[in-house]
């Protein structure tokens, strides 16, 4: 891939002024990750590198999708096709975008039935319901298992305070956006519950590309005693979308306006319980189940049969069970010892229409039982040691064995090292191993090793700024190989880069900047094949600012090089460079009481054309307005 011969000139002033400053970080030691532990861990005992988009961040932002969220994030890249009825996929340093579990409120979402090896679209998610995110990027098997090899995605969901509160929200705007939630939160001293509803029309921003969601979650929590807590939750989600089929060349190119449509359900639940069996024992049990139903429908590419018309209705289910035993004095001398048990089941009735229909029926079942242990020791005020270690016993593939140790150390009161060195895999998904046409029983698991190593410069209690390296070495990795038409292992990928960010807020914290970039290098061994949708570079810098008691506004400002796309609307399979682009979106608050709020959002404020895939463009200038009314105690 060409690098763009300059740096995002736009981002340089920012980022100077930020470093003679640094991040926002004054608030890290209050905070407590429940992403890549095992249980809920202070961000300071934490060595593998960890991004938080919290409530206030996500209501800041005023983002429709999550894409747009995770934009913001170092080390994330999104690959889109059009607007919102097309796929969005995150990759994470520089992998597959199956190769990041993307999790919601700690259930896996991913469905390795999908033609896309189990990459989630991202678009399946309203940030209206999002209390926060939790990123941790690198490999993550040692905790999580098969699939964890690029990081991981929790999604945490609106979470109660003291007290009763009931909040409506409702925004509406161009080209037919429309969107609608309620949500009742409450706590007491020994229970507490969320519940929320939403539905959205995303419109029709890009020509053929539409998506219309509906929502609704639920979860309980019960404290019958100082040493019990029982957890329960349910999630369902229903979508519909419609978009120029991928590689078609899209609403400019296409030689056919028929759309692909997809109708589909994803239904998720957890029950969960813990004892404080002793004082340095505590015992978690959790049973989560995951379903999604999908119904496919595709027109292909026309005029031409390299992609006939085709279709699919799939069906996906995931049970797992898992027992943590915490023993030991958790912030000093602790380890995490437990099993788990995994079974995944997915049917697919398929056809391909070549003027004659051809069924491409698959079904698969696989289940994987685990055992696992994670070592933490907090050896002084300094320095911070952790090592885990699981065993993977899966019914088709045998043992597999990942492994993770981290370490991070206080410089100085101001200066934070840290640096992790894994291992993971990454099981074939069932589309690529059942599929009839081009479906491979022999695939191998996918193979990751990696290492990253950070600074974190806290300059003041204002300002503070990280940078971190990794490198990443993927071996067999699978592929669509067109000569064999079948799909294959790779050799290896190596990909490396840089992440760096900072956050400055104001004395009187009404003003904030959090900035962030990532370089990327991404090798194929052996190979003059590229990877598509993954620029070499992105930056970006967000300013939040608290005019007054009752006005506040956000500025959102991204940017992107050039990446590599692939199409097939000439007949043939073709190479093309999609330009760099950049993005600014605005958003400005007016808070008439304590209890009502409204908003109005510009997004592409300067109205730029771009291209995330061959022939579909970006959206243009688009506004929305909404309102946000708390009421309750």
């Amino acid at each position: 891939m060409k690098l763009i011969k300059h740096f995002p000139i736009a981002v340089l002033p920012a980022a100077l002024a930020i470093a003679s400053l640094s991040v926002y970080a004054d608030q890290s030691a209050e905070q407590v990750i429940v992403t890549g532990t095992y249980n809920p861990t202070p961000v300071e005992q934490i060595s593998s590198a960890v991004s938080v988009l919290d409530r206030a961040d996500i209501a800041s932002l005023n983002k429709t999708n999550l894409a747009d969220l995770l934009q913001t994030v170092p080390g994330i890249l999104v690959e889109r096709q059009g607007g919102p009825g097309g796929l969005a996929v995150a990759s994470i340093r520089g992998g597959d975008s199956n190769y990041t579990v993307v999790m919601i409120d700690g259930v896996a979402m991913n469905d390795p039935g999908n033609s896309r090896g189990g990459a989630f679209d991202l678009g399946s998610i309203n940030p209206d319901s999002i209390e926060r995110i939790e990123i941790v990027r690198g490999p993550q098997s040692a905790i999580y298992g098969a699939n964890a090899v690029a990081g991981v995605i929790n999604i945490i969901s609106l979470r109660p305070a003291n007290g009763h509160q009931q909040m409506l929200t409702a925004s509406g705007g161009a080209d037919g956006y429309q969107q609608a939630g309620f949500s009742a939160l409450g706590a007491t001293d020994t229970t507490d519950y969320s519940f929320q509803a939403r539905t959205r029309d995303s419109g029709e921003p890009v020509q053929g590309s539409e998506a219309k969601d509906s929502e609704v979650n639920l979860r309980l929590g019960w404290k019958p005693s100082d040493a019990h807590r029982i957890t329960a939750s349910l999630r369902y989600f229903d979508g519909k979308r419609s978009s120029y089929p991928e590689q078609s060349g899209g609403p400019e190119f296409a030689q056919s306006p028929l759309l692909d449509h997809t109708d589909f359900t994803d239904k998720s639940g957890a029950l969960g319980w813990q004892y404080q069996i002793a004082d340095q024992w505590k015992s978690n049990l959790q049973a989560t189940l995951y379903r999604r139903s999908e119904d496919y429908t595709s027109p292909g590419i026309a005029p031409y049969n390299a992609i006939p018309p085709n279709g699919a209705n799939t069906e996906f289910e995931r049970k797992q069970i898992t027992w943590v035993n915490t023993l030991g004095q958790e912030g000093k001398l602790w380890a995490n010892v437990g099993l788990e048990h995994l079974n995944e089941k997915g049917d697919s009735k398929g056809y391909l229409d070549f003027g004659f229909v051809m069924p491409t029926d698959f079904a698969l079942e696989r289940a994987t039982n685990s055992l696992f242990v994670n070592l933490n020791a907090q050896v002084n005020e300094k320095l911070l040691l952790q090592a885990s270690t699981r065993n993977d016993d899966n019914d088709d593939f045998g043992n597999r064995t990942s492994s993770k140790i981290g370490l991070r150390y206080e410089l100085d009161e101001a200066i934070i090292f840290h640096t992790n060195i894994g291992n993971g895999y990454k099981l074939p998904s069932f589309y690529a191993l059942g599929h009839p046409l081009v479906g491979n029983p022999n695939l191998k698991p996918e193979r990751v090793k990696s290492w990253d190593a950070g600074i974190t410069w806290q300059a003041s209690e204002q300002l503070s700024t990280s940078v971190d390296y990794f490198q990443n070495t993927y071996r067999d990795f699978i592929d669509f190989d067109a000569e064999l038409f079948t799909n294959v292992n790779r050799e290896q990928i190596d990909t490396s880069g840089v992440e760096w960010q900072a956050n400055w807020h104001s004395t009187n914290n009404r003003f904030r900047i959090n900035a962030n970039a990532t370089y990327t290098d991404i090798d194929i061994k052996n190979s003059a094949s590229v990877l598509t949708g993954r620029p070499k570079w992105h930056a970006g810098v967000a300013a939040m600012w608290q005019i007054n008691d009752q006005w506040r506004s956000s500025l959102d400002y991204q940017q992107f090089a050039d990446q590599y796309a692939t199409s097939q609307h000439t007949g043939d399979a073709t190479l093309e460079t999609l330009n760099g682009y950049e993005r600014i979106d605005a958003t400005i608050f007016w808070a008439l009481n304590n209890s009502l709020t409204l908003n109005f959002t510009l997004e592409n404020v300067l109205d730029k054309t771009a291209h995330t895939a061959v022939g579909f463009p970006t959206p243009g200038l688009l506004w929305r307005a909404g309102l946000r009314w708390s009421f309750g105690q």
